[in-house]
Protein backbone atom coordinates (compact mmCIF):
# COMPACT_ATOMS: atom_id res chain seq x y z
CA UNK A 1 0.00 0.00 0.00
CA UNK A 2 1.10 3.63 -0.52
CA UNK A 3 1.69 6.29 2.40
CA UNK A 4 -1.59 7.87 2.58
CA UNK A 5 0.67 11.01 3.44
CA UNK A 6 2.25 11.15 0.50
CA UNK A 7 -0.86 10.45 -1.73
CA UNK A 8 -2.69 13.14 0.93
CA UNK A 9 0.45 15.25 -0.36
CA UNK A 10 -0.06 15.06 -3.79
CA UNK A 11 -4.16 15.48 -4.03
CA UNK A 12 -3.36 19.19 -2.18
CA UNK A 13 -1.11 20.30 -4.81
CA UNK A 14 -3.50 18.75 -7.00
CA UNK A 15 -6.05 20.67 -5.92
CA UNK A 16 -4.27 24.05 -5.70
CA UNK A 17 -3.66 23.59 -9.12
CA UNK A 18 -6.53 23.13 -10.57
CA UNK A 19 -8.28 25.87 -8.23
CA UNK A 20 -5.44 28.13 -9.80
CA UNK A 21 -6.69 27.24 -13.41
CA UNK A 22 -10.26 28.42 -12.40
CA UNK A 23 -9.58 32.04 -12.82
CA UNK A 24 -7.57 32.14 -16.60
CA UNK A 25 -10.72 29.76 -17.51
CA UNK A 26 -13.63 31.74 -16.41
CA UNK A 27 -11.57 34.74 -17.57
CA UNK A 28 -11.68 32.58 -20.90
CA UNK A 29 -14.93 31.95 -21.10
CA UNK A 30 -16.17 35.31 -20.15
CA UNK A 31 -14.34 36.80 -22.93
CA UNK A 32 -16.33 34.84 -25.20
CA UNK A 33 -19.84 36.05 -23.71
CA UNK A 34 -21.74 38.78 -25.51
CA UNK A 35 -20.33 41.91 -24.28
CA UNK A 36 -23.12 44.14 -25.63
CA UNK A 37 -25.98 46.39 -24.67
CA UNK A 38 -29.43 46.28 -24.38
CA UNK A 39 -32.43 48.69 -23.69
CA UNK A 40 -35.18 47.20 -22.26
CA UNK A 41 -37.90 49.49 -20.99
CA UNK A 42 -35.99 52.68 -19.68
CA UNK A 43 -32.91 50.82 -17.96
CA UNK A 44 -29.74 50.17 -19.97
CA UNK A 45 -28.27 46.78 -19.12
CA UNK A 46 -25.20 44.72 -20.61
CA UNK A 47 -22.03 46.28 -20.41
CA UNK A 48 -23.58 49.12 -19.19
CA UNK A 49 -25.07 47.27 -16.05
CA UNK A 50 -23.72 49.83 -13.10
CA UNK A 51 -24.94 52.66 -15.41
CA UNK A 52 -28.37 54.18 -13.48
CA UNK A 53 -31.43 53.52 -15.08
CA UNK A 54 -31.72 55.96 -18.15
CA UNK A 55 -34.55 58.42 -17.77
CA UNK A 56 -36.17 58.09 -20.88
CA UNK A 57 -36.21 55.06 -23.17
CA UNK A 58 -34.32 55.68 -26.20
CA UNK A 59 -36.25 54.93 -30.00
CA UNK A 60 -33.57 53.43 -32.69
CA UNK A 61 -35.76 52.36 -35.18
CA UNK A 62 -39.12 52.68 -37.23
CA UNK A 63 -39.93 49.21 -35.57
CA UNK A 64 -38.67 50.94 -31.50
CA UNK A 65 -41.57 54.24 -32.41
CA UNK A 66 -44.08 51.57 -33.33
CA UNK A 67 -43.61 50.03 -30.58
CA UNK A 68 -43.49 52.92 -28.45
CA UNK A 69 -46.81 54.32 -29.88
CA UNK A 70 -48.74 51.54 -28.38
CA UNK A 71 -47.81 52.77 -24.62
CA UNK A 72 -50.36 56.27 -23.41
CA UNK A 73 -47.49 57.59 -20.70
CA UNK A 74 -43.33 57.75 -20.39
CA UNK A 75 -40.58 59.58 -21.45
CA UNK A 76 -39.08 59.00 -24.59
CA UNK A 77 -35.61 60.59 -26.80
CA UNK A 78 -35.05 59.86 -30.39
CA UNK A 79 -31.76 58.56 -30.65
CA UNK A 80 -31.40 58.75 -34.48
CA UNK A 81 -33.10 60.14 -37.45
CA UNK A 82 -35.90 57.28 -38.51
CA UNK A 83 -37.54 56.85 -41.76
CA UNK A 84 -41.31 55.83 -41.87
CA UNK A 85 -41.86 55.23 -45.57
CA UNK A 86 -43.97 52.16 -46.00
CA UNK A 87 -45.29 52.34 -42.18
CA UNK A 88 -49.53 53.95 -41.97
CA UNK A 89 -49.08 55.83 -38.37
CA UNK A 90 -51.63 55.57 -35.71
CA UNK A 91 -51.94 59.21 -34.54
CA UNK A 92 -50.31 58.66 -30.31
CA UNK A 93 -52.42 59.09 -28.14
CA UNK A 94 -50.30 60.55 -25.78
CA UNK A 95 -49.18 61.93 -22.18
CA UNK A 96 -45.86 62.46 -20.86
CA UNK A 97 -42.25 63.62 -22.87
CA UNK A 98 -41.37 63.58 -26.15
CA UNK A 99 -37.41 64.70 -26.55
CA UNK A 100 -36.86 64.61 -30.65
CA UNK A 101 -33.49 65.38 -29.32
CA UNK A 102 -32.87 67.19 -33.07
CA UNK A 103 -33.46 63.92 -34.61
CA UNK A 104 -36.02 63.96 -37.82
CA UNK A 105 -38.92 61.76 -38.43
CA UNK A 106 -39.08 60.99 -42.49
CA UNK A 107 -41.89 60.34 -44.11
CA UNK A 108 -44.56 60.19 -41.95
CA UNK A 109 -48.13 58.77 -43.42
CA UNK A 110 -51.19 59.20 -41.17
CA UNK A 111 -54.39 58.79 -42.94
CA UNK A 112 -56.52 57.79 -39.72
CA UNK A 113 -57.94 59.86 -37.16
CA UNK A 114 -56.86 59.02 -33.04
CA UNK A 115 -58.37 56.17 -30.99
CA UNK A 116 -59.61 58.70 -28.20
CA UNK A 117 -61.14 62.02 -27.95
CA UNK A 118 -61.04 65.47 -26.91
CA UNK A 119 -63.31 68.32 -25.83
CA UNK A 120 -63.31 70.89 -27.93
CA UNK A 121 -65.62 74.18 -28.57
CA UNK A 122 -66.70 76.50 -31.14
CA UNK A 123 -66.34 80.01 -31.20
CA UNK A 124 -70.24 79.93 -29.81
CA UNK A 125 -68.55 77.67 -26.59
CA UNK A 126 -70.86 74.86 -28.15
CA UNK A 127 -68.70 71.22 -27.16
CA UNK A 128 -67.47 68.67 -29.71
CA UNK A 129 -66.25 65.78 -28.74
CA UNK A 130 -63.39 65.68 -31.52
CA UNK A 131 -60.34 63.56 -32.95
CA UNK A 132 -57.34 64.10 -34.13
CA UNK A 133 -54.93 63.44 -36.90
CA UNK A 134 -51.06 64.17 -36.65
CA UNK A 135 -47.88 62.06 -34.99
CA UNK A 136 -49.92 62.91 -32.19
CA UNK A 137 -53.49 62.53 -32.29
CA UNK A 138 -54.25 63.73 -28.36
CA UNK A 139 -51.60 65.03 -26.59
CA UNK A 140 -52.33 65.69 -22.86
CA UNK A 141 -50.10 67.47 -20.05
CA UNK A 142 -46.62 66.95 -22.92
CA UNK A 143 -44.17 68.39 -23.52
CA UNK A 144 -42.10 67.44 -27.00
CA UNK A 145 -38.98 69.25 -28.15
CA UNK A 146 -36.64 69.10 -30.34
CA UNK A 147 -38.90 66.70 -32.89
CA UNK A 148 -38.35 67.49 -36.51
CA UNK A 149 -40.90 66.19 -39.06
CA UNK A 150 -39.63 65.61 -43.01
CA UNK A 151 -41.98 64.93 -45.74
CA UNK A 152 -45.16 64.02 -44.08
CA UNK A 153 -48.67 63.50 -45.67
CA UNK A 154 -51.40 63.47 -43.37
CA UNK A 155 -54.31 62.72 -45.48
CA UNK A 156 -57.50 62.19 -43.21
CA UNK A 157 -60.99 62.22 -44.68
CA UNK A 158 -64.12 62.18 -41.89
CA UNK A 159 -67.32 62.12 -40.46
CA UNK A 160 -66.75 63.37 -37.18
CA UNK A 161 -65.39 66.35 -35.67
CA UNK A 162 -61.47 66.37 -36.10
CA UNK A 163 -58.64 68.72 -36.37
CA UNK A 164 -55.41 68.18 -38.29
CA UNK A 165 -51.73 68.70 -38.17
CA UNK A 166 -48.10 67.34 -38.35
CA UNK A 167 -47.29 67.34 -34.76
CA UNK A 168 -50.77 67.05 -32.56
CA UNK A 169 -54.08 67.44 -33.90
CA UNK A 170 -54.84 68.05 -30.33
CA UNK A 171 -53.00 69.34 -27.88
CA UNK A 172 -54.35 69.73 -23.88
CA UNK A 173 -51.79 72.28 -21.84
CA UNK A 174 -49.07 71.04 -23.44
CA UNK A 175 -45.68 72.33 -24.98
CA UNK A 176 -44.51 71.77 -28.06
CA UNK A 177 -40.39 73.71 -28.70
CA UNK A 178 -37.76 73.87 -30.99
CA UNK A 179 -39.26 71.66 -33.70
CA UNK A 180 -38.72 71.92 -37.72
CA UNK A 181 -41.62 70.80 -39.99
CA UNK A 182 -40.32 70.74 -43.61
CA UNK A 183 -42.21 70.02 -46.92
CA UNK A 184 -45.30 68.61 -44.75
CA UNK A 185 -48.53 67.82 -46.55
CA UNK A 186 -51.73 68.02 -44.21
CA UNK A 187 -54.81 67.41 -45.49
CA UNK A 188 -58.60 67.24 -44.10
CA UNK A 189 -62.00 66.26 -45.46
CA UNK A 190 -64.89 66.54 -43.59
CA UNK A 191 -68.55 67.00 -43.40
CA UNK A 192 -68.91 67.37 -39.62
CA UNK A 193 -69.75 70.98 -37.92
CA UNK A 194 -66.18 71.34 -35.81
CA UNK A 195 -62.62 70.38 -37.87
CA UNK A 196 -59.62 71.86 -39.35
CA UNK A 197 -56.27 72.33 -39.78
CA UNK A 198 -52.77 73.54 -38.40
CA UNK A 199 -49.13 73.90 -39.44
CA UNK A 200 -47.89 73.13 -36.04
CA UNK A 201 -51.29 71.77 -33.91
CA UNK A 202 -55.10 71.55 -34.31
CA UNK A 203 -57.10 72.65 -31.85
CA UNK A 204 -55.83 73.51 -28.01
CA UNK A 205 -53.97 74.85 -24.97
CA UNK A 206 -50.21 75.30 -23.72
CA UNK A 207 -47.16 76.68 -25.74
CA UNK A 208 -45.30 76.85 -29.08
CA UNK A 209 -41.59 78.04 -28.91
CA UNK A 210 -39.01 78.39 -31.22
CA UNK A 211 -40.60 76.20 -34.23
CA UNK A 212 -40.07 76.72 -37.86
CA UNK A 213 -43.09 75.04 -40.01
CA UNK A 214 -43.45 74.70 -44.00
CA UNK A 215 -46.83 73.33 -45.06
CA UNK A 216 -49.49 72.86 -47.05
CA UNK A 217 -52.77 72.96 -45.51
CA UNK A 218 -55.71 71.79 -47.48
CA UNK A 219 -59.49 71.85 -45.94
CA UNK A 220 -62.72 70.60 -47.88
CA UNK A 221 -65.79 70.45 -46.94
CA UNK A 222 -67.71 67.66 -48.25
CA UNK A 223 -71.31 68.61 -46.83
CA UNK A 224 -72.86 71.66 -48.19
CA UNK A 225 -75.60 71.49 -46.53
CA UNK A 226 -74.15 71.62 -42.80
CA UNK A 227 -73.33 75.31 -41.67
CA UNK A 228 -69.94 74.17 -40.36
CA UNK A 229 -67.67 75.90 -38.18
CA UNK A 230 -64.35 75.26 -40.02
CA UNK A 231 -60.39 76.34 -39.30
CA UNK A 232 -57.14 77.24 -40.70
CA UNK A 233 -54.12 78.61 -38.42
CA UNK A 234 -50.01 78.55 -39.78
CA UNK A 235 -49.20 78.01 -35.86
CA UNK A 236 -52.46 75.81 -35.25
CA UNK A 237 -56.25 76.63 -36.34
CA UNK A 238 -58.56 76.97 -33.37
CA UNK A 239 -57.87 77.35 -29.41
CA UNK A 240 -55.45 79.81 -27.34
CA UNK A 241 -51.92 77.91 -27.69
CA UNK A 242 -49.12 81.13 -26.74
CA UNK A 243 -47.17 81.40 -29.65
CA UNK A 244 -43.00 82.58 -29.08
CA UNK A 245 -40.85 83.02 -31.82
CA UNK A 246 -42.20 80.46 -34.58
CA UNK A 247 -41.41 81.10 -38.07
CA UNK A 248 -44.67 80.05 -40.33
CA UNK A 249 -44.69 79.69 -44.07
CA UNK A 250 -48.01 78.26 -44.95
CA UNK A 251 -49.55 77.40 -48.91
CA UNK A 252 -53.84 76.94 -48.02
CA UNK A 253 -56.47 76.23 -49.48
CA UNK A 254 -59.80 75.82 -48.08
CA UNK A 255 -62.94 74.83 -49.85
CA UNK A 256 -66.27 75.42 -47.07
CA UNK A 257 -69.66 76.09 -47.37
CA UNK A 258 -69.88 76.76 -43.72
CA UNK A 259 -67.79 79.76 -42.28
CA UNK A 260 -64.25 80.14 -42.37
CA UNK A 261 -61.79 81.10 -39.72
CA UNK A 262 -58.43 81.04 -41.40
CA UNK A 263 -54.83 82.88 -40.07
CA UNK A 264 -51.31 82.92 -41.30
CA UNK A 265 -50.73 82.25 -37.40
CA UNK A 266 -54.06 80.88 -35.77
CA UNK A 267 -57.43 80.29 -37.22
CA UNK A 268 -59.42 81.69 -34.27
CA UNK A 269 -57.90 82.61 -30.86
CA UNK A 270 -60.57 81.91 -28.18
CA UNK A 271 -60.24 81.14 -24.74
CA UNK A 272 -62.30 78.65 -22.87
CA UNK A 273 -64.26 78.18 -20.22
CA UNK A 274 -65.52 82.06 -19.68
CA UNK A 275 -63.74 82.26 -16.34
CA UNK A 276 -60.95 81.50 -17.47
CA UNK A 277 -61.39 83.70 -20.82
CA UNK A 278 -61.33 86.61 -18.08
CA UNK A 279 -58.39 86.00 -16.27
CA UNK A 280 -55.99 84.55 -18.82
CA UNK A 281 -53.17 86.44 -20.27
CA UNK A 282 -51.24 84.49 -23.29
CA UNK A 283 -48.63 85.39 -25.55
CA UNK A 284 -48.51 86.06 -29.09
CA UNK A 285 -44.61 87.09 -29.44
CA UNK A 286 -41.92 87.26 -32.21
CA UNK A 287 -43.61 85.37 -34.73
CA UNK A 288 -43.35 86.02 -38.82
CA UNK A 289 -45.89 84.58 -41.49
CA UNK A 290 -45.20 83.94 -45.16
CA UNK A 291 -47.49 82.85 -47.89
CA UNK A 292 -51.00 82.77 -49.03
CA UNK A 293 -54.52 80.93 -47.98
CA UNK A 294 -56.70 80.57 -51.12
CA UNK A 295 -60.63 80.00 -49.58
CA UNK A 296 -64.03 80.50 -50.38
CA UNK A 297 -66.63 80.40 -47.83
CA UNK A 298 -70.15 79.48 -49.95
CA UNK A 299 -72.46 80.76 -47.02
CA UNK A 300 -75.33 83.65 -47.82
CA UNK A 301 -74.56 84.52 -44.06
CA UNK A 302 -70.51 85.54 -44.68
CA UNK A 303 -68.25 85.98 -42.59
CA UNK A 304 -65.06 85.54 -44.28
CA UNK A 305 -62.07 85.61 -41.69
CA UNK A 306 -58.79 85.28 -43.38
CA UNK A 307 -55.93 87.25 -42.10
CA UNK A 308 -52.30 87.62 -41.68
CA UNK A 309 -52.44 86.97 -38.07
CA UNK A 310 -55.42 85.58 -36.63
CA UNK A 311 -59.04 85.05 -38.65
CA UNK A 312 -61.07 85.84 -35.67
CA UNK A 313 -60.43 86.55 -31.75
CA UNK A 314 -62.58 86.15 -29.56
CA UNK A 315 -60.54 87.05 -26.57
CA UNK A 316 -58.11 90.03 -26.90
CA UNK A 317 -56.02 89.03 -23.19
CA UNK A 318 -52.95 88.49 -24.57
CA UNK A 319 -49.93 90.39 -25.34
CA UNK A 320 -48.88 91.14 -28.92
CA UNK A 321 -45.43 92.27 -30.41
CA UNK A 322 -43.07 91.31 -32.64
CA UNK A 323 -45.30 89.74 -35.84
CA UNK A 324 -43.94 90.81 -39.41
CA UNK A 325 -45.91 88.82 -42.35
CA UNK A 326 -45.83 89.08 -46.12
CA UNK A 327 -49.26 87.17 -46.64
CA UNK A 328 -51.68 87.32 -49.20
CA UNK A 329 -55.55 86.60 -48.32
CA UNK A 330 -56.74 85.60 -51.53
CA UNK A 331 -60.48 84.33 -51.60
CA UNK A 332 -62.66 83.02 -54.86
CA UNK A 333 -66.11 82.70 -56.06
CA UNK A 334 -66.23 79.63 -57.91
CA UNK A 335 -67.56 77.12 -55.38
CA UNK A 336 -68.34 74.17 -58.29
CA UNK A 337 -63.93 74.13 -57.96
CA UNK A 338 -62.35 72.05 -54.83
CA UNK A 339 -59.63 74.45 -54.41
CA UNK A 340 -56.26 72.03 -53.60
CA UNK A 341 -52.48 72.92 -54.58
CA UNK A 342 -52.68 71.73 -58.01
CA UNK A 343 -53.99 74.05 -60.41
CA UNK A 344 -54.90 71.89 -63.40
CA UNK A 345 -57.41 69.10 -63.52
CA UNK A 346 -54.99 66.63 -64.74
CA UNK A 347 -51.47 67.45 -63.37
CA UNK A 348 -48.41 65.86 -65.28
CA UNK A 349 -45.20 65.59 -62.92
CA UNK A 350 -41.54 65.32 -63.47
CA UNK A 351 -38.82 64.19 -60.84
CA UNK A 352 -36.07 65.47 -59.45
CA UNK A 353 -34.10 63.30 -57.15
CA UNK A 354 -31.97 65.17 -54.72
CA UNK A 355 -29.25 62.75 -53.49
CA UNK A 356 -28.31 62.45 -49.81
CA UNK A 357 -25.04 63.17 -47.98
CA UNK A 358 -23.54 63.65 -45.35
CA UNK A 359 -24.96 66.76 -44.02
CA UNK A 360 -28.38 66.69 -45.75
CA UNK A 361 -31.29 64.46 -46.60
CA UNK A 362 -32.09 63.35 -50.19
CA UNK A 363 -35.51 63.88 -51.49
CA UNK A 364 -37.66 63.86 -54.09
CA UNK A 365 -38.59 66.86 -56.22
CA UNK A 366 -42.23 66.96 -58.43
CA UNK A 367 -43.20 69.74 -60.92
CA UNK A 368 -46.47 69.92 -62.65
CA UNK A 369 -45.18 70.45 -66.53
CA UNK A 370 -48.97 71.97 -67.07
CA UNK A 371 -49.29 74.40 -64.32
CA UNK A 372 -45.69 74.54 -62.55
CA UNK A 373 -46.58 73.39 -59.50
CA UNK A 374 -43.84 71.74 -57.21
CA UNK A 375 -43.40 70.44 -53.99
CA UNK A 376 -40.57 67.62 -52.33
CA UNK A 377 -41.03 64.29 -50.67
CA UNK A 378 -39.93 60.76 -50.51
CA UNK A 379 -37.17 61.99 -48.02
CA UNK A 380 -33.97 59.71 -48.01
CA UNK A 381 -31.53 59.35 -44.86
CA UNK A 382 -28.03 61.16 -44.47
CA UNK A 383 -25.48 59.61 -46.50
CA UNK A 384 -23.41 57.51 -44.02
CA UNK A 385 -20.05 55.49 -44.09
CA UNK A 386 -19.77 52.84 -41.41
CA UNK A 387 -16.51 50.45 -41.01
CA UNK A 388 -17.82 48.46 -38.48
CA UNK A 389 -21.07 47.80 -36.54
CA UNK A 390 -21.57 45.69 -33.09
CA UNK A 391 -24.59 44.55 -31.49
CA UNK A 392 -26.42 46.63 -29.40
CA UNK A 393 -29.75 44.53 -29.30
CA UNK A 394 -29.49 40.30 -30.05
CA UNK A 395 -32.17 39.53 -33.00
CA UNK A 396 -34.45 36.81 -31.63
CA UNK A 397 -35.43 34.98 -34.83
CA UNK A 398 -34.39 34.94 -39.18
CA UNK A 399 -38.22 36.08 -39.57
CA UNK A 400 -37.87 39.77 -38.96
CA UNK A 401 -35.51 42.36 -38.15
CA UNK A 402 -36.15 42.77 -34.49
CA UNK A 403 -32.26 43.11 -33.77
CA UNK A 404 -30.29 46.25 -33.58
CA UNK A 405 -26.60 47.30 -34.45
CA UNK A 406 -24.95 50.35 -34.19
CA UNK A 407 -21.91 52.06 -35.95
CA UNK A 408 -20.13 55.70 -35.80
CA UNK A 409 -20.15 57.35 -39.29
CA UNK A 410 -16.72 58.31 -40.36
CA UNK A 411 -18.22 61.07 -42.31
CA UNK A 412 -20.25 62.86 -39.44
CA UNK A 413 -18.71 60.75 -36.77
CA UNK A 414 -23.04 60.51 -35.08
CA UNK A 415 -24.00 57.20 -33.77
CA UNK A 416 -25.80 55.16 -36.69
CA UNK A 417 -28.43 52.45 -35.69
CA UNK A 418 -29.85 49.46 -38.46
CA UNK A 419 -32.02 46.67 -37.82
CA UNK A 420 -30.78 42.90 -38.48
CA UNK A 421 -32.31 39.46 -38.63
CA UNK A 422 -30.38 36.96 -36.97
CA UNK A 423 -27.99 34.97 -39.51
CA UNK A 424 -29.61 36.85 -42.08
CA UNK A 425 -26.90 39.08 -44.32
CA UNK A 426 -27.51 42.44 -44.90
CA UNK A 427 -27.45 44.35 -48.47
CA UNK A 428 -25.58 47.18 -47.88
CA UNK A 429 -22.75 46.02 -45.95
CA UNK A 430 -20.87 42.42 -45.49
CA UNK A 431 -19.36 44.02 -42.66
CA UNK A 432 -21.91 42.69 -40.28
CA UNK A 433 -21.21 39.05 -41.38
CA UNK A 434 -17.70 39.62 -41.29
CA UNK A 435 -18.17 40.57 -37.52
CA UNK A 436 -19.77 38.18 -36.93
CA UNK A 437 -18.07 35.67 -38.20
CA UNK A 438 -14.71 37.18 -36.75
CA UNK A 439 -16.86 36.97 -33.05
CA UNK A 440 -17.52 33.18 -33.73
CA UNK A 441 -13.97 32.16 -35.14
CA UNK A 442 -12.75 34.86 -31.87
CA UNK A 443 -14.94 32.40 -29.75
CA UNK A 444 -13.63 29.51 -31.18
CA UNK A 445 -10.09 30.41 -30.95
CA UNK A 446 -9.86 31.57 -27.22
CA UNK A 447 -12.00 27.87 -26.62
CA UNK A 448 -9.48 26.32 -28.16
CA UNK A 449 -7.49 28.15 -25.85
CA UNK A 450 -9.00 26.93 -22.91
CA UNK A 451 -8.82 23.28 -24.13
CA UNK A 452 -5.29 22.92 -24.56
CA UNK A 453 -4.77 25.16 -21.29
CA UNK A 454 -6.73 22.45 -19.16
CA UNK A 455 -5.11 19.81 -20.65
CA UNK A 456 -1.59 21.26 -19.79
CA UNK A 457 -3.08 21.61 -16.43
CA UNK A 458 -3.99 18.53 -16.27
CA UNK A 459 -0.98 16.59 -17.66
CA UNK A 460 0.95 18.29 -15.14
CA UNK A 461 -1.18 17.23 -12.15
CA UNK A 462 -0.94 13.79 -13.21
CA UNK A 463 3.09 13.96 -13.54
CA UNK A 464 2.96 15.26 -10.20
CA UNK A 465 0.93 12.74 -8.64
CA UNK A 466 2.74 9.65 -10.43
CA UNK A 467 5.98 11.41 -9.46
CA UNK A 468 4.43 11.55 -5.83
CA UNK A 469 3.92 8.09 -6.04
CA UNK A 470 7.09 6.62 -7.74
CA UNK A 471 9.03 8.57 -4.67
CA UNK A 472 6.53 6.59 -2.02
CA UNK A 473 7.55 3.50 -3.71
CA UNK A 474 11.25 4.09 -3.47
CA UNK A 475 11.06 5.38 -0.10
CA UNK A 476 9.36 2.28 0.61
CA UNK A 477 11.67 0.12 -0.75
CA UNK A 478 14.66 1.76 0.66
CA UNK A 479 12.99 1.12 4.61
CA UNK A 480 12.14 -2.17 3.88
CA UNK A 481 15.85 -3.07 2.43
CA UNK A 482 17.35 -1.56 5.23
CA UNK A 483 14.89 -3.27 7.50
CA UNK A 484 16.63 -6.55 6.02
CA UNK A 485 20.03 -5.67 6.50
CA UNK A 486 19.60 -5.19 10.48
CA UNK A 487 18.02 -8.44 10.58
Amino acid sequence: MFNKSYIKKAAAIAAVILAATALPVNMANADTQTTESTVTGSTVIGSTANQAASEYTEIRTASELVEAAKTATGNYKLMTDVDMTGIEWTPWDFSGTFDGNGHSILNLSVKTVSKHTMMTYDGNRKEYETYGAGFFGVLKDSKVTGLNIYGARVEVTSTEPCFAAPIAGLADDSDISDCIIKDTYVSLTDSAKMWGTGGIAGFGSGNLDNITTDVTLVCVDTDAAVRDEQFMGGAYAAGFLNIRNCSITIDGYDSDHGYVHDGGLVGMYMVYPLELSKTYQGEVLNNKVKGMITFFEDNTDRRAYCQANMGEVMNWTYAYSGFTSDFKRNETYDYSVTLLPEMCSNPSYTDTVTEATAADFGYTTHTCSTCGYTYSDKYTIHEHKVDNYSVVKEATGTDKKDGIEAGTCSLCNQTVYREYAANVVTDDNTQTTDNKVSDVNGKKESNSIVVIFVVIVVVIVAIIIVTVVIMAQNNKRRRHNRQRRRR
